[in-house]
């Protein structure tokens, strides 16, 4: 009956809550960028969006991943696990990276601004290649543990 019961929540959670956390991922990597365009147009930093959608994701993604009922997600599609640390790490990064950038049009100076766009435009390119390098050194994998289940 437990198992039942955690089945059912476990669907329940997947269907109801973890579906649309991953259809935000790749939407929220395409509208982030928008944000740094709004930022060189109108000459003035914006909200920090990104850091918020950080927040909803790793609450979900982080409930996930404790809830053994609900890792089970990982079991029925082992590409799940990549899919959402590779994504929400690219939400990171491009987050820093408007930060950086937001910081740089605190001052109406076109020198900084050019300054903090190539800082950012180096962030951006150092955390994804140290990312890529660290993906290749050590696969993502789910614990062997939770496969055995």
């Amino acid at each position: 009956m437990k198992r039942w019961i955690s089945n059912i929540a476990a669907v329940l959670w997947f269907f109801g809550v973890l579906i649309w956390m991953l259809l935000m991922l790749p939407i929220t990597l395409i509208m982030l960028p928008s944000d740094i365009t709004s930022i060189m147009d109108s000459g003035f930093g914006t909200q920090p969006i990104g850091f918020t959608f950080l927040l909803v994701f790793g609450l979900v993604f982080g409930i996930t991943m404790l809830v053994p009922a609900f890792r089970k997600c990982f079991r029925k599609l082992p590409w799940l696990y990549p899919y959402i640390t590779i994504l929400t790490a690219d939400v990171a990064i491009l987050s820093i990276g408007i930060e950086l950038l937001n910081y740089g049009y605190q001052v109406q100076s076109d020198s900084r601004h050019t300054l903090f766009l190539v800082l950012m435009i180096v962030q951006i390119v150092v955390c994804r290649v140290a990312m890529c390098i660290l993906c290749h050194k050590k696969p993502m994998r789910i614990a062997r543990e939770d496969y055995e289940q």
